[in-house]
C-alpha cells in the first residue's frame, strides 16, 4: 500500500512539473508579427486606430493566447517555434499573415476578413476582396472610419483622438 501511494505521489509530481514547465517565456512570434504588421499601416494615427480595432476585435489577445498556450510551449520542448505565418485556436479562430502582401487574414466567429494597407490607408475587406471599411486620415490629423460606400461610421479630430489615447 505504501509503495502504491509513493508511486502515485511521484506520478502526480511529474505531471505537475510537466504542466508548470509548459508556461515558459518564449519568443512570442505571432504577437510580434501582429505588432510588426500593425506598424506597417502608415502614419501614427492610422497605426493607433488599427491598434484599437485589433484590441476590440481581439486580434492581440488571440495572438498572445496562441503564443502563450501553444507556440511558446512547442518552442520550449522542441527548440523551434512552429509559427509559419498562421495559427489556429481550439475554437477555430485563426490569424494568418501574408508576408509578401503584408495582409492579415482573421477568421473569427465563422467570418473571415482581411486587413491590408492600401494606398496609405488601412482597409478591411471580405475574403473575396470586397471592401467593408477603411480608415482615412485627414490633412488636419483627423481620422475617419468609413464603410465601403464612403459613409463615415465614426470620426475623431486630432484633439479627440489625443484625448482618447490619453484616457487609456
Amino acid at each position: 500500500m505504501k509503495n502504491i501511494f509513493k508511486q502515485a505521489v511521484i506520478v502526480l509530481l511529474i505531471a505537475a512539473m510537466a504542466v508548470m514547465s509548459v508556461g515558459c517565456y518564449g519568443s512570442f512570434t505571432l504577437t510580434k508579427k501582429v505588432y510588426n504588421w500593425n506598424g506597417s499601416m502608415g502614419d501614427k494615427w492610422t497605426k493607433e486606430l488599427v491598434f484599437l480595432v485589433c484590441v476590440v476585435v481581439p486580434v492581440y489577445e488571440i495572438a498572445g493566447t496562441i503564443d502563450v498556450l501553444i507556440l511558446n510551449s512547442i518552442e520550449f520542448w522542441t527548440g523551434q517555434n512552429p509559427m509559419n505565418a498562421s495559427a489556429v485556436t481550439g475554437d477555430g479562430t485563426s490569424v494568418a499573415f501574408n508576408q509578401k502582401t503584408k495582409e492579415m487574414t482573421i477568421s473569427y466567429a465563422g467570418k473571415s476578413f482581411v486587413i491590408a494597407n492600401e494606398n496609405g490607408r488601412a482597409t478591411v475587406k471580405q475574403q473575396d476582396g470586397t471592401v467593408i471599411a477603411y480608415v482615412e486620415t485627414g490633412a488636419d490629423g483627423s481620422l475617419m472610419l468609413k464603410d465601403a460606400s464612403g459613409a463615415v461610421l465614426t470620426s475623431y479630430t486630432q484633439a479627440e483622438f489625443d484625448a482618447l489615447l490619453a484616457s487609456r
